[in-house]
């Protein structure tokens, strides 16, 4: 609209400014009804939070309170309706044949460490074995197969991960703030939703507590805990026995 200098036009104007203004009150009233506004008292951050949908409130400190110490999980009470595998934190627990399998996030590095108990066992029976005698044959195949199936059987058991009683409640996680000393017994664990016992540890690596925790082991692609510290046991006198029979056989024959 570009007003000119006439009389007629001047009134005009002056109509079509004053049913502007009005219509832009009208319109703006309308805008502050739609937005929950209208409220002169109210800020724009405050009106824009209205707008946005709240969740369901959750009583931290009930939560806390709810707490209970927290027991082993045992695996053939999980819920395995429709499904083979389920995940504990960074924990798989799968279900093959009637046995189940606790496999962890390090699970390459327990492949690198077959790779090489194979290795060192297949350069033995191919290399040395056969030019001394045929029970040094059977000794080193004793040998290989032994430390690979105590690495196998370690690497898969339950290294005895807790959860709220009776049964999963917490879903594990990143524990914050990081823990790097086993429990006392009276430490809780928001991640896991429950009271540690005595001598267990919320993990970074597995995000799980553990009872009885004595150290993480990539090798075995997860924490050696309470349940799984015979195991340990066993696949290093195994494995360091092997080794030191394929050594010692080694030299001599040199």
């Amino acid at each position: 609209y570009i007003p000119t200098y006439t009389h007629s036009n001047m009134l005009v104007s002056s109509e079509m400014d004053v049913f502007g203004v009005a219509e832009d009150e009208e319109s703006l009233a309308h805008s502050n009804a739609a937005w929950g506004g209208g409220d002169d008292d109210l800020t724009f951050e405050e009106e824009l939070a209205n707008l946005v949908p709240k969740g369901p409130e959750v009583d931290l400190e009930q939560q806390k309170q709810s707490r209970q110490m927290g027991t082993p999980v045992e695996a053939n009470q999980l819920p395995w309706e429709e499904t083979w595998y389920l995940k504990l934190g960074r924990i798989w627990v799968v279900r093959l044949y009637g046995r189940y399998l606790f496999i962890g996030p390090h699970w390459y590095c327990t492949i690198a460490m077959l790779g090489m108990i194979n290795g060192v066992g297949g350069m033995f029976l191919f290399g040395v074995a056969p030019y001394i005698h045929i029970l040094h044959t059977l000794g080193g195949i004793l040998a290989t197969i032994g430390s690979s199936l105590t690495c196998i059987l370690c690497a898969t058991d339950d290294p005895g991960v807790l959860q709220p009683p009776p049964g999963p409640g917490g879903s594990g996680g990143p524990g914050k703030p990081a823990q790097f000393l086993p429990s006392s017994g009276k430490r809780e664990c928001g991640a896991c939703n429950i009271i540690q016992p005595r001598g267990s540890l919320h993990c970074e690596y597995c995000e799980v507590c553990i009872d009885g925790w004595d150290h993480h082991c990539p090798w075995m692609s997860k924490c050696i805990g309470r349940r799984n510290l015979q195991a340990f046991y066993r696949f290093l006198t195994v494995s360091f026995g092997s080794l030191g029979y394929i050594v010692v056989v080694t030299i001599l024959t040199a």
